[in-house]
């Protein structure tokens, strides 16, 4: 049931509102294809959404009451700590495991480094680098935390 909750999760890209830019951030560390807003207004947001076919991720109450509406999926994220939200999006399928196909930043498809297969990668756009550094064992031991804890849940 779960691996067939993440491969439909995993199929479909996500818009984060201001407030959930660092969530944003940490799903494209996991490989999701997650959009910035353009605009910080909520018919852009919803727009924006809708034009792109992304499912919306926000905390605003008020703008999660607006999406079905507007025709557009929405995820109310709960807590305010970034553990939890990225606890709360492994809970509706996102999986818990680093997979760098996507800037942190712009969203840009990484590639990755001549001679350095699965070591480094680059985004072609932003040029920013990505690699397999004492970092990435830090946020390897946090989601494997957040794995055991929501398998505890369960």
């Amino acid at each position: 049931m779960r691996e067939e909750r993440e491969r439909e999760t995993e199929q479909r890209g996500f818009l984060v509102d201001l407030m959930l830019l660092r969530l944003g951030r940490w799903l494209r560390l996991l490989g999701q294809d997650v959009a910035n807003p353009e605009n910080d207004c909520d018919e852009a947001l919803l727009g924006q959404a809708k034009r792109e076919g992304r499912i919306l991720i926000t905390r605003d109450k008020r703008l999660f009451s607006s999406c079905s509406a507007a025709g557009v999926e929405g995820i109310l994220i709960r807590s305010s700590q970034i553990s939890e939200q990225i606890l709360e999006m492994a809970e509706r399928g996102i999986a818990l495991r680093i997979d760098p196909q996507r800037c942190t930043l712009c969203n840009n498809p990484l590639e990755e480094a001549e001679g350095r297969r699965g070591e480094l990668w680059i985004c072609p756009v932003c040029q920013r680098f990505y690699w397999r550094g004492g970092h990435w064992k830090s946020m390897e031991e946090m989601l494997m935390a957040l794995n055991h804890r929501m398998h505890q849940r369960e």
